[in-house]
């Protein structure tokens, strides 16, 4: 894994050959099994940890990855950040949970990619969602679609004009989860 990232031919000897374990991802992929395991294991940990299966607020963030120069595609250059690469879409619960991952290119901007994110949020049919947690990226047309098309509130978390660090609330569960990526 560390020499040679997670490519198929390379998979370890102990598993299925490396078609058959091919096949079966993009079949599993295919039907949906992956969001459907994935929503299992949010609602079974939200459970265990005392809450309900079904979360009520999703925090929203992204993150800029550089990438390798060959096989890497979409690819495109975040201005900004002045990073080469991807860019990781994410929304998480309020126990840092993913519930959704988009990558696409680094250079989209955050509002149009993020209709792409919470669209597929909503077609995963959290029965309680009713907030999205975002930072100020993410402008009042997004937060008008979002109610128009899902009857979601988009609630843009305010940093203050301080320059010292602090804490903004909510958001580090989203950041926490992606230096767990990392």
């Amino acid at each position: 894994m560390t020499k040679t990232g997670c490519q198929w031919r390379l998979l370890p000897n102990d598993l299925p050959p490396w078609p058959l374990c091919y096949y079966c991802f993009w079949n599993w992929r295919n039907q949906g099994n992956w969001q459907k395991l994935n929503k299992a294991v949010v609602e079974r940990r939200r459970q265990k940890a005392g809450r309900d299966g079904s979360p009520s607020v999703g925090v929203i963030d992204s993150q800029s990855v550089k990438c390798s120069e060959w096989g890497v595609f979409p690819k495109g250059y975040d201005g900004p950040k002045k990073v080469n690469g991807r860019k990781r879409h994410i929304v998480v619960d309020t126990l840092g949970l993913v519930l959704v991952v988009v990558v696409h290119a680094a250079n989209q901007h955050e509002s149009p990619a993020a209709r792409v994110v919470l669209t597929r949020l909503a077609e995963r049919e959290y029965e309680r969602m009713s907030k999205i947690l975002a930072d100020s990226a993410y402008g009042k047309k997004l937060a008008s679609w979002l109610k128009k098309s899902f009857g979601l509130l988009l609630e843009v978390v305010k940093v203050s004009e301080l320059s010292a660090f602090h804490v903004v609330p909510m958001s580090w569960k989203v950041e926490r989860t992606f230096s767990r990526m990392n």
